[in-house]
C-alpha cells in the first residue's frame, strides 16, 4: 500500500517578524533553496511521492513555487485551511479527504527532516495499528527552547506529550505516521477545547489521556531541525549541510 504525506504549511511564521511580512517563512531560502525544498526532496527520497500541501498564509506564494511537484518526483495536492491563525490542528483537519482513511506520514512543514527520519518512522511498530511519533532522546538539543517534549516509557509508548510537561525524556520531531482515529480526536479537541487555539500537541496529549496509545520511534541518530527563528535560519545558512545530498 502507498503511504502517503501530509505537510502542514499553512501557519503565519509571527516569530520571524518583518521576513515573513514579505515572503511566506517555508520559502526563505537555505544554501539558495528554500525550506519547503529540503522537505519536499526528503519525502520523494523516502519513497513518498502523493503529498499534500495544508496551506493557509500566503498560500499563493507556496502554490506558485511548489507547483504541481513534478520537479522534485512528487505529485503535491493542496487544501485550504482558512483557519489557519488558530492552530496547527485544524490545519491537519483539512487533509482528511486527502488520506482516503488510511494511515499517512504527517510532517511539520518547518521542521527540515532527512529522508531516513521520515522511513524510520513510516518502518516503525509495522505490526501494530498504533500511531507513531519520532522522537529524538538527545538531551543537549541546539534547538530546545520552545520543543515539544515527550515522556517515553519502557514499553516505548509515549505517557505525557508537551511544551511544559514536568517530566520527559525526549523531543518530538513533529513527524508523526497517523491513522485515521486522529481526524475523531481532533474533532473531540476541538468539541472541549475553548481556547479558541487547537494545536496537535493537545490533541495528542488528550488521546493519550483517554487511553489511546501513541507509540515512539526513536530518531535520534537522523537529521533534523526545527526553523522557528530567525535565529534557527541563520544557524542553518552558515552550517547547514543536506544530509540527503
Amino acid at each position: 500500500m502507498e503511504v502517503k504525506g501530509v505537510i502542514l504549511s499553512a501557519g503565519l511564521g509571527s516569530r520571524f517578524g518583518s521576513y515573513t511580512k514579505g515572503e511566506h517563512k517555508l520559502l526563505l531560502k537555505v544554501n539558495d533553496h528554500p525550506i519547503i525544498d529540503y522537505t519536499l526532496q526528503s519525502f520523494q527520497a523516502a519513497g513518498i511521492v502523493e503529498i499534500v500541501l495544508v496551506v493557509g498564509f500566503m498560500a499563493d506564494r507556496i502554490r506558485d513555487w511548489v507547483g504541481h511537484g513534478s520537479r522534485y518526483g512528487l505529485n503535491v495536492q493542496y487544501t485550504f485551511n482558512p483557519d489557519y491563525e488558530f492552530g496547527n490542528a485544524l490545519s491537519l483537519r483539512q487533509a482528511q479527504a486527502f488520506t482516503n482513511d488510511e494511515d499517512f506520514i504527517l510532517s511539520m512543514g518547518d521542521h527540515m527532516v532527512s529522508s531516513q527520519l521520515i522511513s524510520s518512522v513510516m518502518e516503525s511498530h509495522s505490526n501494530c495499528q498504533s500511531s507513531v511519533l519520532g522522537v529524538d532522546f538527545n538531551t543537549s538539543l541546539r534547538h530546545a527552547q520552545d520543543v515539544t517534549r515527550v515522556m517515553v516509557e519502557a514499553d516505548e509508548k509515549i505517557s505525557s506529550i508537551g511544551k511544559h510537561i514536568k517530566k520527559s525524556n525526549g523531543t518530538d520531531s513533529g513527524v508523526f505516521r497517523l491513522n485515521p482515529e486522529i481526524f475523531e480526536a481532533v474533532d473531540q479537541w476541538i468539541d472541549l477545547d475553548k481556547s479558541e487555539r487547537y494545536e496537535l500537541g493537545d490533541v495528542f496529549a488528550h488521546m493519550i489521556s483517554q487511553g489511546k496509545t501513541l507509540k515512539s520511534c526513536d530518531i535520534s541518530n537522523c537529521y533534523w531541525y526545527d526553523v522557528d527563528t530567525l535565529e534557527d535560519l541563520q544557524h542553518l545558512q552558515t552550517r547547514f549541510n543536506h544530509p540527503d545530498e
